[in-house]
């Protein structure tokens, strides 16, 4: 048992500091990328990526979590060669469905394009590429997390993240001097081959390690199996759907919409790039957090269930370290972001800025939701409850949809209607969640520790936030010590909470071990 602790804590860290370093990276390639293309091209970039993001995840959304899941229950109850069979449906799957969706975006492009009211389609040719590309990178990953091995999936991703970097912004650059559609292309282009490098190292790593899996012979079984596998991948590729498909919506709709609340086409595209490619990409660093604990935990809380144990304290565990790293990460983001932002984004001042610290601060509050959905969904899927995930993050896309185009048309809320859906959405399937996982399982709030995490968390912003505004130093100077000054006070106001972490107390949640 504490062997498994063990790997359980070197897989979160292993998966929060590789998608650390891709945020990193990510940030490194969005700014220069910014540079290049401007605010207005970076929003129909972001604009063709919700559409990427959500036929990736039509084609291959729950694959990664469905052989996480099927292949930790599969080893528990030692029938391996149930395993073979996973990974080769999982493949079948996702390639058809990928070519399939590459190839209407490959001709149905240029009209999608012109609803959206932009000039450029030449990126979603490349979806034919990218599709297949990308869900076999999810198959990959799904099979190693389901073994509990985190280090193919942080250093793919890494590799994917520094590749995309050095042939994006090459191919947006070269191509860019031909007008923004084409840098748009570009650096689409430099997805592409980002992708078939991070594949070509998962493949390399299955080959060495993974190669000799046995295999079901009895053709009833492999059908059986087959069906298993489809079920829960159709499921979880129901409730991994929505927030992809809610973004995807909000890239179709938010400029026409801003359109008819009096905004110009090229002012309307400029705010969505300065939410979704400037706020919201500085604010996903504490996503990082919430997606290594979920990515960590899954495969351990489906291997406890199969054995037939709650795995209570361990979901106890994880929102607390849930909660005490996301909260106040996200909260000094936004206390830094007025001094960081303009000399990360040469151009970005005055008014714009002011707008883009004001979608920070309420994007916070969707953050922290979003975070909660993220670990609370995962138990979900840990336990099966996979009709509850449909239905509750449907209704909380169908929230998140009518409040977009009902706000997004009144020009004084304009494009924070995108967050004020995102808090409804998120906040919805977090109570509804919550609710169910207190019945099943019998969580209970220590309020107590509670109030300490929230009470640091708002001391800590309120002191960062005080002090950078000085002059005391150079501004650069000003954000570091403000930084280690905002760690140094939420650390003592927080550190009855890591006691009881370290010394494996229940904290903010009572427990009775199960």
């Amino acid at each position: 048992m504490e062997e498994k602790k063990r790997r359980l804590g070197t897989s979160a860290f292993v998966l929060v500091l590789g998608g650390f370093i891709c945020k990193c990276l990510g940030a490194l390639f969005r700014l220069p990328l910014t540079n290049l293309l401007g605010f207005e091209g970076i929003g129909v970039f972001q604009l063709i990526m919700s559409l990427y993001s959500f036929c990736l995840v039509l084609t291959c959304g729950g694959v990664t979590a469905s052989l996480s899941k099927l292949i930790s229950s599969a080893r528990a109850r030692q029938n391996y060669a149930k395993i073979s069979t996973y990974l080769r449906r999982a493949t079948l799957v996702c390639l058809l469905s990928g070519f399939a969706i590459g190839i209407v975006f490959f001709f149905a492009g240029k009209y999608i394009a012109s609803f959206q009211g932009i000039s450029s389609s030449s990126g979603y040719l490349l979806f034919v590429a990218l599709l297949p590309l990308g869900a076999m990178l999810a198959v990959f990953r799904g099979f190693f997390q389901g073994y509990e091995n985190m280090y193919p999936t942080a250093i793919s991703q890494i590799l994917e993240q520094v590749a995309k970097f050095g042939f994006g912004l090459l191919f947006a650059s070269y191509f860019g001097k031909n007008g923004i559609s084409s840098g748009v292309f570009g650096a689409f282009l430099g997805i592409v081959l980002s992708e078939v490098v991070a594949l070509l190292f998962l493949i390399g790593v299955f080959l060495f390690k993974k190669g000799n899996l046995p295999k079901m012979q009895n053709l009833r079984e492999i059908k059986f199996v087959s069906r298993e596998f489809d079920k829960v991948n159709f499921m979880l590729l129901l409730s991994a759907s929505i927030l992809p498909l809610v973004n995807a919506f909000d890239g179709l709709v938010i400029v026409p919409r801003l359109v008819n609340a009096g905004f110009s086409s090229g002012l309307a595209t400029k705010l969505f790039g300065l939410q979704s490619g400037i706020a919201g990409a500085f604010l996903n660093f504490p996503l990082i957090i919430s997606v290594a604990v979920a990515t960590a935990f899954l495969p351990n809380i489906s291997y406890l269930i199969s054995k037939g144990a709650k795995g209570k304290y361990l979901m106890e565990k994880g929102i607390r370290v849930l909660l005490l790293l996301v909260l106040p990460t996200t909260f000094g983001l936004v206390a830094i972001s007025k001094q960081v932002l303009p000399i990360v984004y040469t151009d970005l001042s005055g008014k714009m800025l002011e707008v883009v610290f004001e979608l920070m601060l309420f994007g916070a509050f969707s953050i922290i939701f979003t975070a909660l959905m993220q670990y609370f969904v995962m138990l979900l899927q840990a336990n099966g409850d996979f009709r509850f995930i449909v239905i509750i993050t449907s209704i909380g896309g169908i929230l998140k949809g009518l409040a977009t185009i009902i706000l997004a048309g009144i020009s004084s809320v304009n494009v924070f209607a995108i967050v004020l859906g995102n808090i409804l959405m998120s906040a919805f399937v977090c109570v509804c969640a919550l609710v169910k996982l207190k019945s099943k399982f019998g969580l209970q709030f220590r309020f107590v520790e509670l109030f300490l995490i929230l009470f640091g968390t708002a001391v800590m912003a309120v002191t960062v936030y005080t002090f950078i505004q000085k002059n005391y130093f150079t501004v650069v100077v000003n954000i570091i010590l403000g930084v280690i000054l905002g760690v140094f006070v939420y650390i003592v106001f927080s550190a009855p909470v890591f006691y009881s972490i370290i010394k494996k107390k229940s904290g903010v949640f009572k427990t009775k071990r199960s």
